[in-house]
């Protein structure tokens, strides 16, 4: 009787409703305290199970003298109730079929836009330099060499070194103030070139690689934005290629690399 019970729950019924049906058949037309008894299932809940049956098309009743009797219907019907089952999943199916494309478009919508977090404090910093280095990707970086910069952490500076070792390929674009020297990078995938610091003042850096967008403020206790987006990172590359074009290649001053080397 297990694996006729286990079909019943396959076509839908639930396993006290599959325990009365089965007693149902057995016993042909019964009261409810013999089918009660023969499903071994309370005769309050066997009321409510015999009325979930009917629902199903799986029972009928009928008076006999002062008693109420109740019968299982052929067990044909099952296949019935497969059948309308599959009807109505059917139709279910159709009507997400006809919303979808409303669906989709809110999901692409909330794709499509940018994502954006901010960052603030020096670990924070810390953790948005590791993240673009573990890009591993083609980086287009423009910064300004100030006081500000020069006298960041040392770490902040190993990480910089890291990021220009790690990438195939990748553009700086430097403004120096006057008086102040880069800090030393791995030049050997990076092609350098200088801004006008005086014709175009400004602190802190922006980083592209892949479709990210890293924004980092050297003043107060630093703060940086990075933008997810390959729209905006596009944008930017193209604003970056039209001013490196102007720009002229950077020479490092004598020393700069041997310096460097020695201090990471």
């Amino acid at each position: 009787m297990d694996d006729l019970k286990t079909s019943l729950l396959e076509v839908g019924l639930s396993p006290k409703e599959a325990d009365v049906y089965l007693a149902m058949l057995e016993l042909g037309p019964s009261s409810v305290q013999d089918i009660s008894k023969k499903a071994g299932v309370n005769r309050t809940t066997t009321y409510v199970m015999l009325e979930g049956l009917q629902r199903h098309g799986l029972m009928s009743s009928f008076e006999k003298g002062k008693k109420i009797l109740f019968v299982a219907e052929n067990p044909q019907r099952l296949v019935s109730l497969i059948a309308d089952r599959l009807s109505k999943e059917a139709a279910k199916r159709d009507r997400l079929e006809s919303f979808m494309p409303r669906l989709l478009a809110i999901f692409n919508a909330i794709q499509d836009k940018p994502k954006v977090r901010f960052f603030e404090g020096e670990e924070a910093l810390d953790q948005i330099r590791m993240e673009m280095a573990d890009t591993r990707d083609r980086i287009w970086e423009v910064y300004a060499a100030d006081e500000l910069s020069t006298s960041i952490a040392p770490r902040h500076n190993e990480q910089r070194i890291e990021l220009t070792k790690e990438v195939h390929s990748g553009r700086v674009l430097i403004a120096i103030k006057p008086g102040s020297i880069p800090l030393y990078f791995d030049r050997r995938n990076i092609e350098a070139r200088l801004m006008d610091f005086n014709a175009y003042p400004f602190s802190g850096s922006i980083t592209v690689a892949e479709n990210k967008m890293c924004i980092i403020t050297s003043k107060s206790r630093g703060m940086g934005i990075v933008v997810e987006s390959k729209e905006i990172s596009d944008i930017f590359r193209a604003m970056y290629e039209a001013v490196w074009i102007q720009a002229k290649p950077w020479i490092p001053p004598p020393g700069w690399q041997e310096s460097g080397q020695r201090k990471n």
